[in-house]
């Protein structure tokens, strides 16, 4: 089905990068998306890669002044859990785009291949983060969520604006469970001093009538209660010299024993963060990219005014939310107590909202800059990326831990904040260029072409084999 444009809207122009490709049965514009958001997701990723850890990070919340400031809370504002959303954005698009392949005589359905697909997806997930210890590695996560949200593609476009929308108000709820916790925990701990300064107050008048008389304490349990909240208070407590036992442990030139220290890590990333954030993280923008592929976002049926509204809506909206976002984050490191005590929402309550509006503002803008087919050279460039998404992602980690780890270069901590991001442009350009190149003489990148060989196994025919050199026509 595709949308009307409304009288007195500009017609779109023909752009290649808005067709789908024959030859790759794939939509170009899927293509810049998917490069930009894997080029983009390196930019915090190098806070992890590079040892500018969450204490640095709160100590510059907490000055609230100064150009390192104000360049992590751009970083943080445009970047951080935007680009993994429009990753799941494009995974969502892709997911029908498969599914919707014809099935050919002797061949496995695109279900079969698709299930297969997802199944070998979750394992080079683990090799990225087992092996090569990436401990925020995305593709176990896509690929346990793309087998369990394949059933729903058939779903209509109500049934899919409603899937987006609940999951993302489950994410929200989500996060105010774990606020909920606190102030739960926080009650009791003030049920406890009360009780402490009744006992010391009856002890006092005891001693004025002259009462001799057992001293009241305690119990196990009220106990529990008390070093709950004051280690929940100690564990957000902004202290730099927590990073040193972490800096120490990444240093160290052994493989082994960094891949120890960095395992709990890497279980809890793929285990818990999973099934109490991840599924609902994922989900929503999944979902949504399907919906977007449905109404034909991503196949430019929408005019370039409408292109540019969302945009600027959805961008605001996203900014206004992050604003709020970092802005009670502050109160909240300055003084958890008086930020429970008037706040009813924790400051991450609306960020599943600010991250889904801020990918669906970039996409937007990314859609309307094709249409009018400015830069066309960049969004060349940037679809050769997305082309070869998964090496590159394996490359950044493979680059990332050699520079970082201290069983290859050992820079991990060693950087500043402006110098970490002067890497990451290094590692983008170098990729880019790459990118480029491949694609010129190959249509597959090498971890695509292995993902896609095992996904089709003994059936990968010789018609399959022959598609890895890219024919001169393609190109021309």
């Amino acid at each position: 089905m595709t949308p009307s444009t409304p009288a007195g809207e500009q017609q779109p122009v023909a752009n290649h990068f808005l067709k789908p490709d024959s030859f790759y049965n794939r939509i170009q514009s899927l293509d810049v998306l998917r490069g930009i958001a894997v080029l983009g997701a390196l930019i915090v990723s190098v806070w992890v890669f590079g040892g500018f850890s969450d204490q640095q990070q709160n100590s510059l919340l907490l000055q609230s002044k100064g150009w390192k400031y104000r360049l992590f809370g751009t970083i943080e504002l445009l970047f951080n859990g935007k680009m993994r959303a429009l990753i799941a954005l494009v995974f969502g698009a892709a997911m029908i785009l498969f599914l919707a392949k014809k099935n050919e005589a002797g061949m496995p359905t695109a279900t079969d291949v698709f299930v297969k697909r997802q199944l070998w997806l979750i394992i080079l997930g683990l090799v990225n983060a087992v092996l090569l210890l990436w401990t925020h590695d995305i593709l176990f996560h896509l690929g346990v969520m793309g087998i369990l949200l394949f059933p729903f593609v058939r779903l209509s476009h109500r049934g899919l604006l409603i899937a987006a929308t609940l999951t993302t108000l489950i994410y929200c709820g989500k996060n105010y469970w774990n606020y909920a916790d606190d102030k739960k925990m926080y009650r009791k701990y003030l049920t406890v001093t009360a009780l402490e300064k009744k006992f010391v107050k009856d002890s006092i008048d005891k001693v004025q009538k002259g009462i001799t008389a057992k001293k009241d304490t305690l119990t196990k349990l009220q106990k529990q209660d008390t070093s709950a909240w004051t280690g929940r208070l100690a564990a957000m407590k902004v202290d730099l010299k927590k990073d040193d036992a972490n800096i120490n442990a990444m240093r160290k030139v052994d493989y082994g024993k960094i891949w120890n220290h960095l395992l709990p890590t890497i279980q809890s990333r793929e285990a818990q963060w999973t099934y109490r954030i991840g599924i609902w993280d994922l989900a929503s923008m999944i979902f949504l990219g399907m919906l977007l592929f449905k109404i034909g976002f991503f196949s430019h049926h929408f005019s370039r005014n409408r292109y540019l509204l969302l945009g600027m809506a959805f961008l605001t909206a996203g900014l206004l939310l992050g604003w709020y976002r970092l802005h009670y984050q502050q109160i909240t490191l300055h003084d958890y107590v008086k930020y429970i005590n008037r706040h009813v929402l924790p400051h991450t309550f609306f960020f599943p909202i600010e991250r889904a509006a801020m990918a669906m503002g970039y996409a937007s803008f990314v859609m309307l800059f094709l249409s009018i087919g400015f830069f066309n050279r960049l969004w060349s460039a940037f679809a050769s990326v997305g082309k070869l998404a998964l090496t590159n992602y394996f490359m950044q980690t493979v680059i990332c831990t050699i520079f970082f780890y201290g069983y290859g270069m050992g820079y991990f901590g060693r950087l500043s904040q402006w110098q970490l991001y002067v890497f990451v442009a290094e590692v983008i350009m170098v990729q880019v260029i790459f990118s480029v190149i491949w694609v010129r003489h190959f249509n597959y990148g090498p971890v695509e072409w292995l993902l896609r060989r095992l996904s089709y196994g003994k059936s990968l025919t010789d018609k399959f084999r022959k598609e890895l050199i890219t024919e001169p026509a393609i190109h021309a």
